[in-house]
């Protein structure tokens, strides 16, 4: 008879386009995002994987709010991370709707759909851009605080369905600020994103739980980037190849740490050796 197997660590992962999208992008297949860099990494420490992350680019929250059913309760992930925020806290003024019309990869291209996207809403999408970006510079930036803070109650009622159901291990991450190329376009980023990680970090302090935790990116900046946003995100948001590897594998030994807690995914000991992350020269 064989050996039974283990159970599968089910891990969900939400949020958008940083979630999978590369800066550059057009690498080579092993150019993993940091789900599959941290499925990879469990898989070789001898750990099965459930991994999902069913993200799309500008997602936000609210609409992980109103998919939790049909994500969560049929798959009950052991481990639910989000990226959220960071979207949230592009612009200051400008609709989502506008600009996902504007910027959207997901659309037929026939003659008058180009004719309408090249000449009428990429031109006025231009030009309200540049208008918010002088308003940005001049108002405070967080001007918004009911849009922020309704931010930060969809994730808490995540969290919450989280831990009513099974307790899922849970796992919110810190938001990098915007890198110079886009700083000019949205001024008042960087400022919006302190203030979101910090009551993000806040919200997870409130619930004082050992399984609901912060995950900090700004130390793998520091550590391999030497704190140069620029060079971690080049293209003004989006992770390079080397810093989603080394996401996932931070992200790997967290779970599996917390994995060796519960009885339904403890394996035997010397099954799991997940490797160190690999000394690595800063990028530059």
């Amino acid at each position: 008879m064989p050996s039974p197997l283990p159970n599968p660590i089910r891990i969900l992962i939400k949020g958008p386009s940083n979630v999978g999208w590369f800066s550059p992008m057009g690498g080579p297949r092993t150019n993993f995002g940091f789900p599959r860099a941290c499925e990879e990494a469990l898989l070789q420490a001898g750990r099965p994987v459930e991994m999902r992350a069913p993200t799309v680019p500008s997602e936000l929250v609210k609409n992980a709010v109103r998919r939790w059913e049909e994500e969560m309760i049929g798959f009950s992930p052991d481990v639910i991370v989000m990226l959220y925020g960071q979207y949230e806290s592009v612009h200051l003024f400008l609709p989502w709707w506008l600009e996902r019309h504007a910027n959207s990869q997901v659309f037929p291209w026939r003659r008058w759909s180009a004719i309408y996207r090249t000449y009428i809403v990429r031109p006025v999408w231009m030009f309200l851009a540049k208008l918010q970006s002088k308003v940005d510079a001049a108002v405070d930036p967080t001007i918004r605080r009911k849009k922020h803070r309704k931010v930060i109650a969809d994730l808490e009622q995540i969290v919450h369905h989280s831990q009513v159901m099974q307790g899922a291990m849970v796992i919110l991450f810190e938001l990098l600020p915007p890198a110079k190329r886009f700083r000019s376009w949205f001024p008042g980023m960087t400022r919006r994103l302190e203030v979101m990680n910090a009551d993000i970090e806040d919200l997870v302090n409130r619930t004082n739980l050992p399984n609901v935790r912060y995950f900090r990116v700004s130390e793998l900046v520091d550590k391999y980037f030497d704190g140069d946003v620029d060079l971690a995100t080049p293209d003004g948001f989006h992770y390079t190849p080397e810093l989603h590897r080394l996401v996932g594998e931070k992200l790997a030994r967290e779970i599996a740490e917390w994995a060796d807690t519960q009885p339904h995914l403890q394996i035997e000991p010397n099954r799991s050796r997940l490797r160190s992350v690999r000394p690595s020269e800063p990028t530059g």
